[in-house]
């Protein structure tokens, strides 16, 4: 699992405390980012500005965050029940998200290993299949097989 590519570099996470499914980021840009890995992957759940200045830390505790910035301020801010508050059924799910994810990465390193071991075998022809190609279809098989 990865968040998905961004220009300002990050500089600190923390997992909540109280909710599996989510966690903090914080970057250079000043912006605290919060993802909800419960509700959606793909995309920040939240986006706030804390400071001009690029943050450094964070410390999360219940409904309260910590977060510091390079000149040294630290903003104190509570979180709204959303951010604290789990459902009852989001550990299950998020359990069951990290697992498919784990098969997913195990499925990728067996197919490029099976793709390279396939292609040092073979002779090179022209036109050849692309390795990272073979790799794709034998994931796309064991996934099946799943």
């Amino acid at each position: 699992m990865q968040t998905r590519y961004h220009s300002a570099y990050l500089t600190d996470g923390c997992w909540s405390p109280t909710r599996c499914g989510l966690f903090f980021l914080t970057r250079i840009d000043g912006f605290l980012d919060v993802w909800d890995f419960y509700y959606r992957q793909n995309e920040v759940a939240f986006s706030q500005k804390i400071s001009d200045c690029p943050l450094t830390s964070i410390s999360v505790n219940q409904n309260m965050a910590a977060i510091g910035d390079a000149e040294g301020t630290v903003f104190i801010l509570q979180l709204c029940k959303p951010l604290v508050d789990t459902t009852v059924k989001e550990k299950e799910v998020m359990q069951q998200v990290f697992e498919r994810e784990a098969r997913r990465e195990k499925n990728l390193e067996i197919a490029k290993k099976l793709a390279t071991d396939a292609q040092a075998k073979a002779p090179v022809k022209k036109g050849a299949a692309d390795p990272e190609k073979i790799a794709k279809e034998r994931e796309a098989e064991l996934a099946q097989q799943l």
